[in-house]
């Protein structure tokens, strides 16, 4: 299921679900805001700091690392809910962590 939107006359789809991964990558993602708060006391953004890296470390242990094998393979597997290829997946996530990485290094030098 699509829902269409008008762009300048021309009609995209956008889908309803977010990939799996690249959801995760948001979550960790509020991880790291709550680091960056300023109403959190520093102990405590030190230990969100500790967590948004760890969890990163181990989602691209895991996760990136099940896409990679997955492109390695001679079938091209297409993710469920957003039809995307493990290819299409890898690229988006490495985005996803460049914006990530450069809000992480600003978080933990501003602690």
């Amino acid at each position: 299921m699509k829902k269409a939107e008008k762009t300048k006359g021309k009609t995209t789809s956008i889908p309803y679900m977010m990939n799996r991964e690249l959801s995760w990558l948001k979550f960790n993602e509020r991880v790291l805001n709550e680091a960056g708060n300023p109403r959190v006391p520093l102990a405590e953004r030190l230990t969100f700091m500790s967590i948004y890296q760890s969890n990163l470390d181990e989602f691209y242990r895991v996760r990136v690392g099940t896409l990679m094998d997955q492109m390695e393979s001679a079938e091209v597997v297409r993710e469920n809910k957003t039809n995307m290829t493990s290819e299409e997946q890898v690229k988006a996530i490495l985005k996803a962590t460049r914006e990530l990485c450069t809000g992480g290094k600003e978080q933990f030098f501003s602690v």
